[in-house]
């Protein structure tokens, strides 16, 4: 079971190693509605909270999905220059029941 969380984790920090382009209507971009990444984390409850939940709560989101059945969904919220590696990002792990299992704050970077 760790070598999978190690895989998943792997697998996301790959894929958060890019520098793209943040518009405001990429998936996961949800600072238009308001809410602070702390506060988009706040009302997500490990363990007891679904994907209808979080949808319901934050919107679209950047979903990496896994044979395992575990997904990632990305949100994003643009820092000081307006790409990918600047962005504050909240991730959640979703097990396969569709529950949330894990959430992180990301800081984005400034260089």
């Amino acid at each position: 079971m760790k070598a999978l969380f190690a895989c998943i984790i792997v697998a996301f920090l790959a894929g958060c190693a890019e520098t793209g382009s943040l518009r405001e209507d990429s998936p996961g971009f949800i600072q238009a509605r308001g809410i602070t990444p702390q506060g988009a984390s706040d009302v997500i409850s490990v363990g007891r909270s679904t994907k209808a939940d979080v949808a319901a709560a934050l919107g679209k989101a950047i979903v990496i999905p896994f044979d395992s059945g575990y997904e990632i969904w990305v949100y994003r919220w643009r820092g000081a220059l307006p790409t990918t590696r600047a962005a504050t990002e909240l991730v959640v792990l979703f097990e396969p029941s569709g529950l949330v299992r894990k959430t992180r704050v990301r800081p984005g970077y400034e260089k």
